[in-house]
């Protein structure tokens, strides 16, 4: 180190000194001393940016540190959050107790529902019950509902052309019986219908579970448009968030979409039958026991879970037999030939019923499909769950393809 340096250390050594001196002689704390205490000189400062302080005495603020300064200040606002929270509610009960009381006078005028619109559509939402709302728009509705129009904007909900047309008339009479969540799905769109026939007969199957969860948020959305105190899909669409769409009880399955759909119609039927009925329809918590039974009914809910495949190869014909056959189809099927060679085991053939509808290929009404003598067939379920026994098949008015 040479003499230049040296001179600055001193410099700097004479300067600290110096400046240790005044402050001794100024009667300011060693700053090393101070221990995270207030002192008298800037309490008053902390009171007026911090009102909550004004509870305490100033000596009891000198006497504390910092930390539990700090301590203090988290208890307030907590505290302060709480009274808010608190006021919140007891207003919102408040509110609630006034409702009785609180009576809007709606003045009469016009609405044609597009270009003129009442200031009844506008007033505030309905604290009762959902079966309640259901009950009223049955008193005012009537059994029929109101005219279908389907000019609602389910492209502001990132959802237009979801809607079938035969799903937005369904959707304006609650009391229809033919609503199903294929006429919501995308699929459907722009198919023709065939002119004989159920309308119902001619839309696709939902056979994804996207597909099925996409249908199901449409036909909510459509409903919240056309009638928005109805909040039956709402419970369905709640039920199976809640039960994962009913992956316990599906897991290992095929065809899942479409025994969940099988559901949704199911239970869209019952609400139409309880809206003509004057009955409030099934709500989420009588869903979970609707579910039960609609599958526990079904041969699918006899396999174990997750071992589908196992419980198929149950029902499979024994060492002796041949596991399928090949055989020509009766000469019903309506586009199918009657050489039409189908894999079908040959316990699902029955000389009075058409396999073609049983698997989905036979697009011929009921009633009018023959074999080629000229011999009737039916359409019904051939489904038999254990073909090594003598038994009659399902015999429902569903396919055996979609059901079993």
């Amino acid at each position: 180190m040479d003499q230049g340096q040296l001179d600055d250390l001193a410099l700097n050594a004479s300067i600290l000194i110096t400046d240790e001196n005044n402050r001794v002689l100024q009667g300011v704390p060693d700053p090393g001393s101070y221990k995270g205490q207030l002192n008298s000189q800037n309490i008053e400062g902390l009171k007026k940016r911090h009102p909550f302080l004004n509870e305490y005495a100033d000596s009891t603020l000198a006497s504390i540190s910092l930390d539990t300064l700090l301590k203090l200040e988290s208890t307030s606002i907590k505290l302060k959050s709480l009274e808010k929270t608190r006021a919140l509610e007891e207003k919102l009960a408040a509110n609630r107790d006034a409702l009785a009381d609180t009576e809007i006078t709606v003045q009469a005028g016009v609405d044609n529902r597009l270009t003129v619109l009442h200031s009844g559509r506008f007033l505030p939402g309905m604290g009762c019950s959902a079966a309640k709302m259901w009950e009223w728009g049955r008193k005012y509705l009537g059994h029929d509902g109101h005219a279908a129009i389907c000019t609602y904007d389910m492209k502001s909900v990132g959802l237009a052309g979801y809607v079938t047309p035969q799903g937005w008339g369904a959707l304006h009479d609650p009391g229809n019986s033919n609503i199903s969540l294929k006429m919501f799905s995308i699929n459907n769109c722009g198919r023709k219908v065939a002119s004989k026939g159920d309308v119902e007969d001619n839309l696709l199957e939902v056979v994804e579970l996207g597909e099925f969860k996409v249908a199901l948020r449409v036909m909510r959305e459509a409903l919240s448009f056309v009638h928005p105190w109805n909040k039956s899909v709402s419970a369905i669409e709640g039920f199976m968030f809640q039960s994962n769409f009913c992956t316990k009880d599906l897991e290992g399955l095929d065809k899942q979409a479409t025994i969940l759909t099988q559901f949704v119609d199911y239970i869209l039927r019952e609400n139409s039958n309880r809206w003509r009925g004057l009955e409030p329809f099934i709500r989420i918590e009588e869903l979970k026991g609707a579910w039960e039974s609609f599958f526990g009914a079904r041969p699918q809910s006899m396999l174990s879970k997750g071992k589908a495949g196992a419980g198929f190869q149950r029902h499979q014909p024994g060492p002796g037999h041949q596991p399928q056959l090949a055989f020509k189809q009766q000469g019903g099927g309506g586009a199918a030939s009657s050489s039409t060679r189908v894999n079908v085991h040959p316990s699902l053939f029955y000389e009075d019923i058409c396999v073609m509808w049983n698997i989905g290929k036979c697009v011929k009404a009921p009633g009018s499909c023959y074999t080629k003598n000229g011999k009737p067939l039916r359409h019904i379920c051939n489904f038999r769950p254990d073909y090594s026994r003598p038994m009659p098949p399902c015999g429902a008015n569903h396919a055996a393809h979609f059901f079993h």
